[in-house]
């Protein structure tokens, strides 16, 4: 078979690269340090963590990983391409399976995401309308969306992700992401 011309119209530009983001739900005696150390040797390093604070917007971990819980959310300082989001999964539940409990269940939910200035996007391997399919099992899950100067939750958004502290820390992360664009092409300028 002869390749195909692509006509002039049909070529693009990749998308911009993402700051990687993750979410976390954790068991009080883990040691996320340890955890964010894993994902560090496959993403790079940590560039912000926030604190801790109890995931109480929901049971729906509990049967899985007991209560209480905690949940903290964390960047890291490399960029990625965008196409990258379903490998960043199937990475995240392979380290959550080193950490499980003697019963079998997780001791740690991990969500890697993408954070870009128009959105957060969230990777998941549950179905639902809102979500498109990426590739090898994994969907988008637009989370945060940016309106009006700051981002916005959406009618489906975790209750946890539009709480006004995790929006206004959001919003700062978007600001340090520009900041970080900004200082590079300087940088490539000059």
């Amino acid at each position: 078979m002869k390749p195909a011309c692509v006509p002039e119209a049909e070529r693009y530009e990749a998308p911009p690269a993402a700051t990687i983001f993750c979410g976390f739900v954790y068991v009080p005696d883990l040691d996320l340090g340890e955890v964010l150390r894993v994902l560090e040797r496959m993403w790079g390093p940590v560039e912000f963590i926030s604190r801790r604070f109890p995931f109480d917007y929901t049971r729906y971990y509990a049967k899985e990983m007991g209560s209480p819980l905690l949940r903290r959310f964390a960047t890291f300082r490399e960029e990625v391409e965008q196409k990258a989001l379903p490998a960043m999964k199937w990475q995240a539940k392979r380290v959550e399976g080193d950490y499980l409990a003697s019963t079998g269940g997780r001791r740690v939910n991990i969500d890697p995401g993408l954070l870009l200035p128009e959105r957060l996007l969230l990777a998941t391997t549950k179905p639902c309308a809102h979500r498109p399919y990426l590739d090898r099992g994994i969907y988008a899950d637009l989370t945060l969306v940016y309106h009006r100067k700051s981002y916005q939750p959406l009618e489906w958004t975790y209750p946890d992700y539009a709480a006004p502290h995790t929006v206004s820390m959001m919003n700062s992360l978007r600001e340090r992401h520009a900041l970080k664009k900004r200082a590079t092409r300087r940088g490539s300028i000059e």
